[in-house]
């Protein structure tokens, strides 16, 4: 199955379905399309945590190295605790979720344990993206804000829209415990990783993937990315670089926030400004617009953004093959 909301209604298992979905769907948490007698939206997370606890027992048998991708269609909507979970949080069926997938994720590494492969397995937890538009509603109910303390959810350019954890298991490696606040992207999983296997990538590939596997081992004292840039829709950019963050447009949200949560989390409206220029060490919520003040930095920032756009990649082991 892929995002769970979406047809056809049924687990993929290598090249096929496991049956043929030609029922019509009937439930209001899926789009229109076929799906198989008998499809339960609430067991696919079980199911698929079933499934990659099984993995790993079976790897651990072979005695070989393994490679497991968990994607967890949880806590995508539709939101959908087993009856196990329900009223575990205080945050609704949502809260109730996240408790659930968290549960998922402990049943994994129980197995890692299990099977004696913890002290030599790496385990990397991260999100996609920022909360759904419905957190707007949850923080009305539950008093409880996703993103918090960032401003923005998924298809924001502001943090919260991207803003991410990133949980690093690395024996040997990562010290239990620390927290790192350098800037890192998913994308930089792919040059670290083959990094740390000795594995060369082919000249254009990962043209954004930055290195980390010596700052992380401890090999150099700073990490490899300062910039990063931030873009969802057409034409909508921002990009960050140390501890500065410019919106390029008149205003990083995808859809107007409404205006009770504008005023219980003190965002302002955005004015006649045409840029937004924040300071995220002194204000990660991004509240205080900063561009009107230094236009100077604004200046900067677009001639980097305008830059890398132009050269089509920012990794520098790409401009050190001068591609």
């Amino acid at each position: 199955t892929d995002v769970p909301n979406y047809p056809p209604y049924s687990f993929i298992e290598n090249d096929r379905t496991l049956g043929i979905p030609d029922v019509p769907t009937s439930t209001e948490f899926e789009t229109p399309g076929p799906k198989l007698a008998g499809w339960n939206q609430t067991e696919i997370l079980p199911e698929l945590t079933r499934r990659a606890v099984r993995y790993v027992e079976e790897a651990a048998g072979r005695g070989r190295p393994f490679f497991l991708y968990f994607p967890l269609t949880s806590p995508h909507h539709p939101v959908l605790p087993t009856a196990e979970f329900r009223g575990r949080s205080q945050a609704g069926d949502y809260g109730d979720f996240v408790v659930q997938t968290d549960d998922a994720c402990g049943q994994l590494l129980a197995a890692l344990a299990g099977a004696g492969l913890d002290s030599n397995t790496i385990v990397i937890f991260s999100s996609d993206n920022g909360p759904e538009f419905y957190a707007y509603p949850r923080d009305g109910t539950f008093d409880h804000w996703s993103a918090a303390p960032l401003r923005g959810l998924k298809r924001d350019i502001y943090e919260g829209g991207h803003r991410v954890p990133t949980i690093i298991r690395w024996p040997g490696v990562t010290k239990p415990g620390t927290v790192c606040d350098a800037l890192f992207a998913q994308i930089d999983l792919m040059a670290t990783l083959a990094s740390h296997l000795g594995f060369d990538l082919p000249a254009g590939s990962a043209e954004d993937s930055h290195d980390f596997a010596p700052f992380l081992k401890g090999e150099a004292a700073t990490p490899p990315r300062t910039t990063m840039v931030h873009n969802t829709n057409k034409n909508h950019y921002a990009i960050r670089d140390g501890d500065w963050v410019l919106i390029d447009a008149k205003s990083g949200a995808a859809r107007q926030p409404p205006a009770s949560w504008l005023a219980k989390h003190h965002v302002p409206a955005y004015g006649n400004a045409t840029a937004g220029l924040y300071n995220l060490r002194e204000d990660p919520g991004q509240r205080h617009n900063l561009a009107e003040k230094h236009p100077d930095k604004v200046a900067k920032l677009q001639a980097l953004l305008n830059k890398i756009r132009a050269q089509g990649h920012s990794a520098p082991r790409l401009a050190k093959r001068g591609l």
